[in-house]
């Protein structure tokens, strides 16, 4: 029961700062719960209390608060996703695009999630109902090219479950996306996939939403497999690099050749009116090194932040890191809040998550940040940022309501 608390905890906040108070309390509930016997009530308390942990693993935050969820496809989807707007988020997970999707579609919109994972989908829907989602329906179906199979899914390391390649995991009935479409009568205008490697599969099941539905699409893909892409560009899509920016026509175009990378494509008709399909990038300034504080841990602070204009900007950290055994937190701050956050090991941010992305919408203080949340890392090479202007976003306006 205690390690059950504390590891609940740990996955939950990602940090030190709660777990003096978690132990204490831990300690205090497993004395508590070592003198009792089976069928008292503390320990029928306790069972109930199992239940709703395991429920609340991997909780999202309030509606109302801000959230560090893969903030770039966040971004994309605050600029897509209108009142009275259908959305699908494909490969829902613990439903923070969902619930994302719902606040901006609103009472008149409709939004469809598709969790395919049946260890996963006991918490989206847990969440989604917690957050009020009413113009949610979460679907428990692998997308996939066709309908009436059934594939195997297994468990990840973390909530990253996939398609088995052999004959483990747990049969998950498949759906096409163009056979949903055809039973519902709702054509999205916007797409999320994430569906950890299946996405080429799910493609092929909506060739007729690719040509006649015609919706925005934020996917994830590994860079140095082009198969999505291709298939899109085909279709007569073109695509973006939502961290980045830039307009990916070939896989030498990523900044990273390894790891995972979150592309938006547009229709090509739509791509004029499309701020996130301008091309135009203006370096703003470099910050070297030298100009960051560092702590004990290695970890980088810009002590004199610069006063940004309000618009849409890249910030690109220079550093090299090959360290795994440590937890970070690094992104943006502006005016002394956090807006951008990405929390992983030093190795893979080197590897996936160079680039940090901000929307201002007035002028303020931006402040890049390394920090350590445990251990070091002593290949930690850090070299400073370079901030990079988008001017199509300029007049962008998000979102009235949230």
């Amino acid at each position: 029961m205690r390690q059950l608390i504390l590891d609940t905890f740990r996955r939950a906040a990602g940090t030190k700062q709660l777990r003096g108070t978690v132990e204490a309390l831990a300690t205090e509930v497993s004395t508590l719960l070592g003198t009792q016997g089976p069928g008292s009530e503390v320990t029928k308390r306790r069972e109930v209390m199992e239940r709703l942990v395991r429920v609340g693993d991997f909780p999202l935050q309030a509606w109302w608060e801000r959230s560090y969820w893969e903030p770039v496809v966040q971004m994309a989807v605050r600029d897509h996703v209108r009142p009275g707007d259908i959305a699908f988020d494909v490969g829902s997970n613990a439903g923070a695009f969902a619930m994302q999707m719902s606040r901006q579609a609103g009472p008149r919109g409709i939004v469809c999630a598709f969790e395919a994972s049946p260890r996963i989908i006991g918490r989206t829907q847990h969440n989604l109902v917690q957050a009020g989602c009413s113009n949610v329906t979460l679907y428990h179906r692998a997308i996939w090219h066709r309908s009436g199979d059934f594939v195997h899914i297994e468990a990840g390391s973390h909530l990253n479950d996939r398609v088995a390649e052999g004959a483990g995991g747990m049969p998950v009935p498949t759906l096409a996306l163009d056979d949903f479409i055809a039973a519902t009568g709702l054509s999205p205008s916007f797409v999320k996939m994430d569906i950890e490697g299946a996405e080429l599969d799910a493609l092929r099941g909506c060739p007729k939403l690719l040509a006649e539905g015609r919706p925005v699409m934020a996917l994830e893909q590994a860079p140095d497999d082009m198969r999505c892409h291709a298939l899109l560009v085909a279709a007569g899509y073109v695509a973006v690099d939502l961290s980045t920016g830039r307009r990916i026509r070939q896989a030498s175009d990523f900044s990273s050749p390894t790891g995972v990378v979150n592309v938006l494509f547009v229709p090509k008709e739509k791509a004029a009116t499309n701020p996130y399909c301008d091309e135009r990038q203006e370096v703003v300034m470099t910050i070297p090194g030298s100009r960051f504080t560092r702590d004990a841990a290695g970890g980088a602070t810009l002590a004199d932040p610069p006063v940004l204009p309000a618009g849409r900007y890249v910030v690109r950290a220079d550093f090299a890191a090959a360290g795994k055994d440590n937890e970070v937190f690094a992104g943006l701050e502006a005016d002394g809040e956090v807006v951008f956050r990405y929390h992983t090991h030093t190795a893979f941010l080197a590897e996936c998550y160079r680039e940090w992305v901000v929307q201002l919408d007035q002028p303020a203080k931006v402040a890049p940040f390394l920090r350590f949340l445990n251990g070091s890392d002593p290949t930690l090479d850090w070299r400073g940022v370079e901030i990079i202007r988008l001017p199509g976003f300029d007049g962008v306006a998000g979102p009235l309501v949230f």
